[in-house]
């Protein structure tokens, strides 16, 4: 059998860099070595470098996507994304990998810009039944009027970023504007949108054998006031997979998950997170290329699956 060269492309230009570069060192280190020889390939602004041992031994050809090594030409057989944000999950990078008609692990073009863009990704998912919380988006460059038709707190975030750089939660109206300026820091749109208070689960969502499969929920207990950067990456937050809401809830969470995935035409995996609000499920985003450090969300419920790391990328590239 021959072993498949992977590039492991991570890096990029986005607030979310230094966990795309986590995800792909754990990648890299779970990958089946029987099947795949991984190569961890970063996009900065000006090259594309493929890296080992931390150290830069190639720089990517981009009319071909090739890199010569040691004298020798390498071509990839298929790319394993592990690049959070643009130019990923917006489907740049997917568009180029479809011109030089190279595979990859993850959804396409359409998918990735539309689940990049929260607010149209959730108006597109009511025509579906999905339950969203009532949003309303403001555009960098017009003229604001901070009035919303539903109440406070609000909730506050980028359109079109990742990880909650941005997000925070809003009291009062008098601190609106505040927190809307804050977030165009990182996006030319922001959404304000109302804060449901309640239960907020996640669940991954992946092809096996040709049919896609909601992973075990896992139920966020953030000690903040929502589940920030700091919950999510610094330990202000405690994840228990299963969550422990009911069988009931659980299985209808799955299937609302599975008809998104669906809907969508989704690809590999992607993660769909929740608030759960009077036994009612809101759906708050899709993450199409979701978080892949040990300790990230779907490889915690892939392994309450039953699934280990190299056995779940293993699916995500075959898939």
């Amino acid at each position: 059998m021959k072993i498949k060269n992977i590039a492991v492309v991570t890096g990029g230009s986005a607030a979310e860099r230094g966990i795309s570069l986590l995800s792909a060192d754990v990648v890299c280190q779970y990958l089946d070595k029987s099947k795949f020889t991984p190569y961890k390939v970063v996009l900065n602004e000006k090259e594309w470098i493929v890296e080992a041992g931390g150290k830069s031994i190639a720089t990517v050809d981009k009319n071909d996507f090739s890199a010569t090594i040691n004298g020798s030409k390498i071509l990839f057989d298929k790319v394993f994304v592990a690049l959070h944000g643009t130019p990923a999950e917006d489907g740049k990078l997917q568009g180029y990998f479809d011109l030089l008609n190279i595979s990859y692990n993850c959804c396409g073009v359409l998918q990735a810009a539309l689940t990049f863009d929260k607010f149209r990704c959730k108006e597109y998912l009511q025509n579906y039944g999905v339950n969203v919380a009532k949003g309303k988006v403001f555009r960098a460059g017009e003229e604001h009027n901070f009035n919303v038709d539903f109440e406070f707190p609000v909730f506050v975030k980028p359109n079109k970023n990742g990880s909650s750089y941005g997000a925070s939660k809003v009291d009062e109206k008098a601190t609106l504007e505040n927190a809307v300026n804050e977030a165009f820091k990182y996006d030319d749109e922001v959404i304000v949108e109302e804060y449901l208070k309640g239960i907020e689960v996640t669940c991954g969502v992946l092809k096996i054998n040709g049919k896609p499969t909601a992973l075990p929920l896992t139920e966020i207990r953030s000690k903040n006031a929502f589940f920030d950067f700091e919950a999510k990456y610094k330990g202000e937050s405690k994840e228990v997979t299963p969550a422990e809401i009911s069988n009931e809830l659980t299985e209808a969470i799955q299937k609302t998950s599975v008809r998104v995935y669906d809907a969508l035409g989704m690809k590999g995996m992607c993660r769909i997170d929740y608030i759960v609000k009077n036994n009612t499920h809101y759906l708050l985003e899709v993450n199409s290329i979701p978080g892949l450090t040990v300790e990230s969300l779907v490889p915690q419920q892939a392994r309450a699956f039953g699934l280990s790391l190299t056995e779940l990328f293993t699916i995500s590239l075959e898939g």
